[in-house]
């Protein structure tokens, strides 16, 4: 973002305490660590950080520019500066001012924003998203998972003259998280991959999970068209109402854009026929996954949406480079490894276990596992079903890491009777010195946990020591 110190209050309705309206910016920081000179440094406040105690360093830093509530704070040299930088703005939230400053700048040039949201598959079909809308459009994307009330604001404060499109990951974990993103946000298109099982902390149950994922269809105009999962029962629900046009996707049920005739291209993905309206073709896709098709068919009815051929995207869907830790394969002494550690919830690990399951190998299948995290009051039933779950299929040997995770490791070994190897472990090291002791050239090892398991560090010091 370029502006002046006007902008600014004229974003926040902020005072200007110190320095020229007519001062400019250009880019915006709320880190001291990467603050550039000419920025403007925004004083957020987290829980273990304050960014008014960094002032001095920004100062150094030849800010251009400053946002801040406590002007307590700021440093004698301050009015040192030239040319009266840095200007000050003293705003009551710094938070809100952020995200006020990315909705002044969403709207200040045209932009199409395309909104993604769903308990799993987001930042898959962002990516697969703007991979096929960059055909076309200058596209901005949300980076890695900044989707929160934070990232996203930073997200749009990266746009400039020549974006075209904007490609936004938007998260969430309580209620009315995703109604402020799209209020900034103002997004014309908007997708929910789907609801399921997920931040049940805060949220408690299914209901106000498809309630709170639902805000991003409510702030849908009458102008803007809504991607909907036609598979997922709780997406169609809240597709009853809308103002927006709609667009549906899915695989079971007939849909706007649907893939058929899906095969397992040798564990390098899946070929499948596509029906786009009025047109089918083919499409390969090289992620493991059968969930990824879901994302991939979300993704190309963006693409239609906004105007890409067919052939366009088919071509950009085939030589897509899947995201880390998302079904990230790597072969290590002949035994294959699948990293799909970036988080997990009780959907995601049915999926997994069909990867798992669908893997064409000559050895054992081995899962290892950690906790599923913001559960709440389910976590204990969702860790027992898993185990029910992973007794049915084709697993053989499962491995578990932490307290919630060996619920599942107890309730497969009591419903497999016997057909599977149960081991519960305590740490990643103990995990990892059972898998070098015991897998072997042509098995198959998934990796699967929440976030906060890091169940990768299984995987490297597995590989580490093997």
């Amino acid at each position: 973002m370029k502006g002046t110190a006007q902008d600014c209050i004229n974003a926040t309705a902020g005072r200007l305490a110190q320095g020229n309206p007519d001062c400019p910016f250009h880019g915006v920081s709320i880190n001291s660590k990467t603050t550039a000179k000419g920025e403007l440094f925004v004083c957020i406040k987290g829980e273990h950080f304050d960014g008014h105690d960094f002032l001095a360093d920004v100062i150094d830093k030849e800010a251009w520019g400053i946002i801040l509530s406590d002007p307590k704070k700021l440093p004698d040299k301050t009015a040192r500066q030239s040319a009266g930088k840095p200007f000050v703005i003293q705003v009551s939230d710094t938070l809100q001012s952020l995200q006020d400053l990315a909705g002044f700048q969403r709207k200040r040039f045209p932009l199409k924003v395309v909104a993604v949201t769903g308990t799993n598959g987001k930042s898959t079909t962002k990516e697969m998203t703007a991979a096929i809308l960059q055909t076309k459009f200058k596209t901005l994307k949300t980076q890695g998972n900044l989707n929160n009330h934070i990232g996203m604001p930073l997200t749009l404060l990266q746009r400039d003259l020549s974006h075209e499109v904007a490609v936004l990951e938007m998260g969430m974990s309580a209620m009315g998280e995703i109604k402020r993103l799209a209020e900034i946000a103002q997004p014309d298109i908007g997708v929910i991959t789907n609801i399921s099982e997920g931040h049940l902390t805060q949220l408690e149950s299914i209901e106000n999970v498809q309630s709170a994922k639902g805000e991003l269809f409510d702030a849908l105009t009458e102008k803007g068209t809504a991607i909907v999962n036609a598979d997922d029962p709780l997406v169609a629900e809240l597709a009853q109402s809308l103002r927006a046009k709609t667009v549906t996707f899915g695989i079971d049920r007939d849909a706007d854009v649907r893939a058929s005739e899906i095969e397992n291209a040798d564990n390098l993905g899946f070929q499948f026929t596509v029906k786009l309206f009025d047109k089918t073709f083919s499409a390969r896709l090289p992620s493991l996954g059968y969930c990824n098709i879901y994302n991939a068919l979300a993704a190309m009815a963006i693409g239609y949406s906004l105007g890409i051929q067919e052939e366009t995207m088919v071509g950009r869907l085939k030589n897509y480079q899947r995201m880390a830790q998302r079904n990230e394969q790597v072969r290590h002494n002949g035994i294959d490894l699948i990293n799909d550690a970036y988080n997990a919830n009780p959907r995601s690990m049915t999926e997994a276990l069909k990867t798992l399951d669908n893997f064409k190998t000559q050895g054992r299948r081995i899962f290892v596992i950690g906790d599923m995290l913001e559960l709440g009051c389910r976590s204990i039933p969702a860790h027992k079903n898993l185990g029910e779950e992973i007794a049915r299929s084709k697993t053989n040997i499962l491995v578990t890491v932490g307290k919630m995770a060996g619920l599942s490791a107890k309730s497969a070994q009591t419903f497999a009777a016997g057909k599977i190897q149960v081991h519960e472990l305590a740490t990643h090291h103990a995990a990892a010195e059972f898998l070098v002791r015991e897998a072997r050239s042509g098995d198959c090892v998934m990796f699967k946990g929440s976030r906060g398991a890091a169940m990768e560090k299984t995987l490297q010091i597995f590989i580490a020591g093997n």
